[in-house]
């Protein structure tokens, strides 16, 4: 019979040493799940940082100069308009009955093009 307790006892101790062995599997795949994570993290924060130092070197100061053109462009329209409305205002003071005139022709045409077509092409209908 000592043989068959052996075998028992062989059988129990090699349950035993796999559940060890799977224990060990268990907190070694843990361990590296951690680890892989932890360098996700890492990595995650790196490029984090190059886009904001990418921001901070390229799109910030590209969009300040875009929106400095955009000011530069707005002010020279206004300037532009202002002097024209200034022109204009000087005109109508020099030849008052030649703006009214051209006034009243301007709305004339105006008027016409917003009728319709019965009078601007009769001969077509």
């Amino acid at each position: 019979m000592p043989p068959a307790n052996t075998s028992s006892s062989t059988g129990s101790n090699t349950a035993a040493g796999m559940r060890e062995d799977m224990r060990e599997l268990k907190d070694q795949a843990g361990n590296s799940a951690s680890r892989v994570a932890d360098d996700a993290r890492e990595e995650l924060a790196r490029l984090r940082a190059q886009v904001e130092k990418l921001m901070q070197e390229r799109v910030t100061p590209a969009l300040a100069g875009a929106a400095e053109t955009v000011e530069d462009y707005a002010h020279r329209a206004r300037d532009t308009i202002e002097h024209q409305a200034d022109a204009v205002s000087a005109t109508v003071r020099e030849r008052p009955l030649l703006a009214v005139g051209l006034a009243a022709l301007a709305g004339y045409l105006v008027g016409r093009l917003m009728a319709g077509n019965t009078y601007v092409y009769r001969d077509r209908a």
